[in-house]
């Protein structure tokens, strides 16, 4: 079994990706699957794919048709109908094509059949768009959103935290762990990290614009001077965060938890703010709130520079 598909002759860079990333891109595993895979992958010396088959996350046709087939398929000039890939690939099976041919049959207007599949629930749309970018030059694949994050989690898993300036905008990051890494200066615009577990890392003065952090836990995370502005921290753990000088604006907070977290100098306009505190939260004369609200008739504290 192999990790990455190979070609010869003059291969796209596409034969060079490593099967995870392919994967991920093609949404057909979630990443946090890939990151747990990697992991093992250090510690028994196994493949990728093995690993992910082992553990019943995707079909060993699934992998061999994407070490083995795919760039071929890319690569064609002639090329076959859509089903027929799917089908190669182990993601349809012979009852599903036939059940979405029957409901083709029963539709006054004509659907396509991949769009059947999406919407009966067989295919997701993300892995359509993936089959039709490649082998149809249908839509613009989104492989720089992927390669990205597949670099930090295999960087990671080798034992490496720092990855200053990088740029992962748009970056799916769902549930993945990567403690106390260091993201300083970073592009993490419209990056989704809900679920995610970064506690004790360093994102000074990092772009966080409409970033996802629904569900996080980022205890002890270091904000200072970073750019949050939209972004989405309901129900995110946040004890003892630094948000100091931080640009909080439009930020919801809704049902976090913010114990003991440093809102000092930072800019909370219009931010959407829990409504009750039962533990430490703190500020300075520096930060920005919406004039309606009262820090401390909200029970937030001072902080001792401040005083």
């Amino acid at each position: 079994m192999k990790d990455s598909p190979t070609t010869a002759g003059s291969s796209s860079n596409f034969s060079k990706k490593p099967l995870g990333e392919i994967l991920i891109e093609a949404g057909l595993i979630p990443i946090h699957q890939l990151e747990l895979a990697l992991q093992e992958q250090k510690q028994t010396g196994m493949r990728v794919g093995e690993i992910l088959v082992l553990h019943g996350w995707i079909k060993q046709e699934t992998v061999d048709f994407f070490a083995d087939k795919w760039t071929k398929f890319i690569e064609e000039k002639d090329k076959k109908p859509l089903i027929y890939y799917f089908q190669q690939a182990g993601l349809l099976n012979d009852e599903q094509v036939k059940a979405i041919a029957r409901l083709q049959q029963l539709k006054h207007k004509k659907t396509r059949f991949h769009r059947l599949a999406v919407e009966q629930g067989y295919l997701k749309r993300t892995t359509v768009d993936f089959f039709l970018a490649y082998l149809f030059n249908i839509y613009s694949p989104q492989a720089n959103s992927v390669a990205k994050p597949y670099e930090v989690l295999k960087r990671y898993s080798r034992g490496e935290k720092n990855f200053q300036k990088i740029n992962l905008s748009k970056a799916p990051l769902m549930s993945v762990s990567l403690k106390e890494v260091v993201l300083n200066g970073s592009n993490l615009r419209k990056a989704d990290l809900s679920k995610a577990n970064l506690s004790n890392s360093s994102l000074i003065q990092t772009n966080l614009k409409l970033v996802n952090f629904t569900k996080a836990i980022l205890t002890e995370v270091n904000f200072t001077q970073s750019y949050l502005t939209q972004a989405i921290f309901q129900e995110a753990h946040l004890e003892k965060a630094n948000f100091q000088s931080a640009v909080l604006h439009e930020v919801d907070f809704k049902l976090a938890y913010l114990a003991q977290v440093n809102f000092a100098g930072a800019d909370l306009t219009k931010a959407k703010l829990p409504l009750d505190y039962p533990y430490d939260v703190y500020y300075d004369r520096y930060t920005a709130f919406d004039p309606d609200f009262d820090p401390e008739r909200a029970g937030w504290k001072k902080t001792r520079l401040a005083k």
